[in-house]
């Protein structure tokens, strides 16, 4: 008979874990059929044979994929391609289901509406956890005992979101999840190697679908880690952060030391409320700081961006800008924000206003520059805002923007040669100008001159983030 759900399980040189795993998954009680596939992606203990044990006398098919190919969200896709079941659950090994009736209440809870995509459950510290393990735990939603709804009932309501709001907001996890196979054939899991389960929950509920918290569903997964395992888990966490959501977490090394410090007070007092012995508590302030850095370390430099290209950057040379009217400098500034998923640092111009240049145009340059308005001001403001780019007085570029869903949804980019004025030096001037001056808020997004038969210098900063790219890069990060 055909199974209801599929319970898919990527594993790498688990034979530690699997066998816990495996034995409270098929002691589950339910009243339909399930399977089981293993995913093991290259393993070199004994994760393979103890999965052939188990498919001797119970419903588990042993898949295989090259260690090479593997990322969190291919191999989940292709494993859910192979599953016969309407409900495919997702574990991992080293989470252990808590009780009986994990399965049952995944499933129970997806099957009375056609709008629910997924279902994720509530994970328990594991036994035996070290007390900085539990703390970190306690501060996601995945612990908590409340359960959830999720729904976006306008499309703007999403947009209008600060990064951080909707990170959270489109929470889910596959360390213990259900995702409904009728919504993945329509929303398939991105080719992600970190963060795949908040990019399908996102990418569900921009489609109109749900996303349930079933705390009732619970399993024990926890792990310490090593220091450089939270290095590379905050560089992963910055970059999945970064491009689907538009959260920058360290804009700046001064962001960056204060994160720090923030995070050690935190864990330091989470750490004196928990009932603890004297000596884990101990342990927890010495290992707070190491971990903080780390993983605080990793967010900066994934933040860094790697100039490809030579250019005069006129975010980076504001103070030499000249601001019209005269009392048009208290509503220019500049500073960064994320329209869509992209965080750009900006120039400010509430309207009406003329940032004017004086550059050197060389040759083979162009002018490149994103524009946009701020999401708060779709709150306060209906009129559109014109933006216009002139050179000695010539306008070269001119558009309208709207307060309408799309322009919430991305910085609109462009890029202007400069041929004609190669070889002088002209005023570029960057103009705002709209019928209501209220909560204007025009952002000039990242305008640079391009050189684009120069490559940019050797900096500290592109040295950094080349180092830790390769040090942290994605390919092939696995829970420790």
């Amino acid at each position: 008979m055909k199974p209801l759900a599929s319970v898919i399980i990527p594993v790498l040189n688990e034979d530690q874990n699997l066998l816990k795993c495996l034995s409270a998954v098929f002691g589950q009680e339910v009243d339909f059929n399930f399977e089981v596939l293993v995913v093991d992606s290259g393993s070199t203990d004994r994760t393979r044979e103890l999965a052939q044990e188990f498919a001797q006398k119970q419903p588990l098919r042993l898949l295989e994929v090259k260690r090479e190919e593997f990322s969190h969200g291919r191999t989940r896709q292709f494993a859910s391609e192979q599953a016969q079941g309407e409900y495919l659950i997702y574990l991992v090994a080293d989470a252990v289901p808590a009780d009986n009736q994990w399965l049952k209440k995944l499933v129970d809870s997806a099957r009375n509406d056609d709008k629910i995509a997924g279902v994720y459950s509530r994970q328990l510290p594991r036994p035996g956890a070290e007390l900085l393990e539990k703390i970190r735990l306690k501060r996601r939603k995945v612990s908590s005992a409340e359960p959830s709804e999720t729904e976006i009932k306008k499309a703007e309501d999403y947009w209008l979101m600060t990064p951080l709001l909707r990170i959270g907001f489109c929470d889910f996890d596959d360390v213990s999840s259900l995702r409904k196979k009728s919504a993945l054939d329509k929303i398939p899991i991105r080719d992600c190697a970190w963060a795949e389960d908040l990019v399908w929950s996102r990418d569900c509920l921009l489609k109109g679908f749900k996303i349930v918290y079933q705390p009732e569903s619970m399993v024990y997964h926890s792990h310490p880690g090593k220091a450089f395992y939270f290095f590379r888990r905050g560089w992963l966490d910055q970059k999945s952060a970064g491009k689907y959501f538009g959260q920058v977490y360290y804009p700046a090394l001064p962001d960056a030391v204060r994160g720090f410090f923030y995070s050690i007070q935190e864990m330091l007092r989470d750490a004196g409320n928990e009932e603890a012995e004297f000596f884990e508590k101990l342990s927890a302030i010495f290992q707070a700081p190491i971990i903080s850095a780390f993983e605080i370390a990793g967010r900066y430099l994934a933040g860094l961006k790697q100039e490809s290209e030579a250019g005069y950057d006129l975010v980076r040379n504001f103070s030499r800008a000249t601001i019209l009217p005269a009392n048009a400098r208290e509503r220019v500034t500049r500073t960064a924000f994320t329209i869509g998923d992209g965080w750009k640092k900006v120039i400010l111009a509430n309207p009406a206003a003329i940032i004017n240049y004086q550059v050197q145009v060389r040759e083979d340059s162009e002018l490149r520059f994103g524009i946009g308005i701020k999401p708060e001001a779709f709150r306060n403001r209906s009129a559109p805002i014109d933006f216009m780019v002139a050179l000695d007085q010539e306008p070269i570029f001119k558009t309208r923007l709207e307060m309408t869903l799309e322009n919430l949804q991305g910085w609109k980019e462009f890029a202007l040669p400069l041929k004609q004025w190669a070889g002088k030096e002209v005023k570029l001037s960057l103009v705002t100008a709209s019928e209501d001056i209220k909560s204007g808020w025009a952002g000039w997004a990242e305008p640079k001159i391009v050189f684009k038969d120069k490559k940019p210098g050797r900096s500290l900063k592109k040295y950094l983030a080349g180092w830790a790219e390769q040090r942290a890069g994605s390919s092939g990060f696995r829970h420790p």
